[in-house]
């Protein structure tokens, strides 16, 4: 633990909270108003649009800030992002995140791919496709939108989906600083400290914070220092700049895949040793990343038509990875560029209202990588030095027509994207390497159309076409197999989706939504014998689902805010994702099922507010047996988690407040995997969750 993550938010503390002079109550400055108001109200950022969400005319998932910090006590995004549907968040250790949107995880063995993340309109995924999601902090976030399905008209190349972030919002007057500490189960401790000021012309907020774990299983530990500041400032009625800067301290370790057998036996136990292999303890397994990160964005509103927005931003990642047959050192350098113009046309009697959205996206990043062998933990004989440069580049254009007379919203939407990677392996074993090679893969163009027809005031139906385009991230086509794989092609698809949304009466809510995904040159993992991977493409895919989300109140405090508020809600996913045509050397494997998709995901809630501070939260999560391998000889254990929190928020005066909350995960204290390694090479699929555990945290607010 270093002692600056323990000072700086003391001394920041102190020096701010002289300066605190709000009299607002925690209680009244942390309501989160996202999931109490109508769908009409909620306005998302999803394409550009800034819209509602019931006149948006795609599947968009919405977490706010009581769904990030305050729904669950342990602060992980895993929990959060699995209560959306279509949405399947993996934590196979702690500070190992996999994210999967309406599709398969066997794509990753570890990180996030497929997916396109941006932090306030700043890619944060960089040009090899890979983003950096562990490195951070929930307690830093504000609000999260996901973009399910392909969505390339207007981010670029992807069939997964797109994750927009934002930072806690920030209101005119503010000045307040809250701090949180916690410990529980398994040597958890965190602390942090999120200090925020705003005027009518500037908005700041600096978030520092700790997260530690010794984790439920042997060589399972984790500990994260982050820290985060945007400031954004407005020169004149015109014109906004946004400044962003990340560092993450990230080391976890990583105990490896246990068989069926060993996972029933000893659940907490590492990877064993074999007759061939050292295991995970003795190899000193894990991942220890840094991070940096900073932005910068200018919006310019010319006048009431047009507005553009530029972003530059740079990232530096220092990355080292002993495994067990290998110790791997990386280093990481990005920088980008995004430019977006907006034109609004309002009705006139000659016109319907429209939006034109248009610009481009250009990014490059360096790697270079060196991977030794591994001594007990330690790097030793050099064995490969490569370098591999990836670039990227899209344009794209996209209009909105309202027609307002019909209650009728189109959208039309198209880019081009050009991607490539140049790799170059300097030697091999002391030898010197083969020598440059290179992938650049065709142009791809994508294509988005939508319709949007209210129904009503409360109620609207939409209709969604748009194809995808993906091609292979950097650890893809330069996997820990150790070489370039040049054969590697992009994935394609073909979206189609049919969602009604909306509310009866004032109390219930609904979001339905189904789809249907074809996939072509789908990416698959393969592992070789000492737990390397590589990757394949497996013909093609049928991937189609229905979700839906469901919201009731059952009480509503009293106009003045006093009484109680009382919330059930679910969120379900069917899915039903099969091969069409694939051949695994002389094995069939078409109409099997994909690994890694359950046919039912059910995600059940109760949400409980008073006026009086008392709050509770309970989630139940429950899914079915899935296929773990391409063939479907095994299958998952069926998952039922329950998890609930209790808190209670007071004020104390005039400038402080506190809210003192407990919570438990697995309550039911299942032994269950909440990550697999699918495809895993010597049955080894399985990492066991952490049983019944418990969190007691605190926290302050000083005005």
């Amino acid at each position: 633990m270093r002692p600056e993550f323990i000072f700086c938010p003391l001394l920041l503390l102190t020096t701010i909270s002289m300066l605190a002079q709000s009299p607002d109550s925690l209680i009244s400055a942390t309501t989160d108003t996202l999931t109490a108001r109508s769908l009409n109200e909620v306005v998302v950022r999803a394409y550009e649009s800034n819209r509602s969400v019931l006149t948006t005319a795609a599947s968009v998932g919405l977490l706010s800030r009581r769904d990030l910090v305050q729904r669950f006590a342990t602060p992980t995004l895993v929990s959060a992002m699995n209560t959306l549907p279509g949405v399947r968040m993996d934590e196979r250790s702690p500070g190992s995140y996999r994210l999967s949107i309406r599709g398969s995880l066997i794509r990753s063995p570890f990180g996030v791919r497929n997916v396109k993340v941006y932090y306030q309109d700043m890619p944060l995924t960089d040009a090899a496709g890979n983003t950096p999601l562990n490195a951070l902090d929930v307690r830093m976030l504000g609000r999260v939108e996901v973009i399910k399905g392909p969505s390339g008209s207007l981010y670029g190349a992807n069939t997964g989906g797109t994750v927009l972030l934002s930072g806690p919002a920030v209101l005119p007057g503010t000045n307040r600083v809250d701090v949180n500490a916690l410990g529980g189960s398994y040597g958890q401790i965190g602390y942090g400290v999120l200090a925020q000021t705003a005027t009518d012309r500037s908005a700041i907020a600096l978030s520092i914070n700790h997260l530690q774990s010794n984790g439920y299983r042997d060589q399972s530990g984790m500990s994260r220092d982050n820290v985060a500041f945007t400031g954004t400032f407005r020169p004149d009625e015109k014109q906004t700049l946004t400044a962003l800067f990340i560092y993450s301290d990230l080391a976890y370790q990583t105990p490896g895949g246990l068989t069926q057998a060993q996972y029933r036996a000893n659940p907490q136990a590492s990877r064993p040793a074999t007759a061939t292999l050292p295991g995970s303890a003795a190899q000193g397994a894990g991942i220890y990343q840094k991070l940096g990160y900073s932005g910068l964005s200018h919006t310019m509103a010319w006048n009431s038509r047009w507005q553009t927005t530029n972003v530059v931003y740079g990232s530096s990642t220092e990355f080292n990875n002993p495994f067990i047959t290998n110790y791997e050192r990386r280093a990481d350098q990005g920088i980008g560029v995004r430019s977006v113009t907006r034109f609004t046309q309002t009705t006139t009697q000659s016109a319907v209202p429209m939006a034109l959205v248009f610009g481009g996206e250009w990014q490059t990043n360096w790697t270079g990588s060196r991977n030794f062998g591994n001594k007990r933990g330690q790097p030793d004989t050099l064995q490969t030095d490569d370098e591999l440069r990836s670039k990227q580049w899209n344009l794209f254009v996209q209009e909105e027509l309202n027609v307002v007379p019909l209650g009728v919203l189109l959208t039309v939407g198209v880019s081009r994207n050009t991607s490539g990677y140049n790799f170059t392996r300097y030697s091999i074993a002391g030898k010197p390497g083969p020598g440059p090679q290179q992938r650049t893969f065709d142009p791809a163009w994508l294509f988005r159309a939508s319709a949007l027809k209210t129904l009503g005031q409360n109620a609207s139906v939409f209709v969604n076409f748009s194809n995808g385009y993906s091609t292979p991230t950097g650890q893809e086509i330069l996997s820990s197999a150790g070489f370039f794989n040049a054969a590697l092609n992009p994935e394609r698809g073909v979206q189609t989706e049919l969602g009604v949304r909306g509310r009866l009466g004032d109390r219930f809510q609904f979001d339905v939504v189904g789809y249907s995904l074809q996939l072509h040159e789908t990416i698959v993992r393969r592992s070789q014998e000492n737990g390397a991977e590589y990757f394949v493409n497996a013909g093609n895919t049928q991937q189609t689902g229905l979700e839906t989300s469901l919201r009731y109140d059952v009480l509503r405090p009293s106009n003045a805010g006093k009484g109680a508020s009382l919330n059930i809600w679910q969120s379900l996913t069917l899915a039903n994702y099969k091969y069409l045509n694939y051949q695994q050397l002389a094995v069939d494997l078409s109409g099997n099922k994909v690994p890694g998709v359950a046919p039912f995901t059910g995600v059940w809630g109760i949400d409980y507010t008073h006026s009086n501070g008392v709050y509770a939260h309970l989630t139940f999560q429950f899914l079915p047996p899935f296929a773990l391998n391409d063939a479907n000889t095994v299958m998952a254990d069926p998952t039922r988690l329950l998890q609930a929190t209790v808190g209670y928020r007071r004020s104390i005066g005039k400038h402080l407040a506190a809210d003192l909350y407990v919570g438990g995960d697995n309550l039911l204290d299942q032994t269950y995997s909440l990550g697999y390694d699918l495809n895993a090479v010597g049955n080894r699929y399985y990492n066991a969750a952490p049983r019944r555990n418990v969190t007691v945290g605190l926290r302050l607010a000083i005005k």
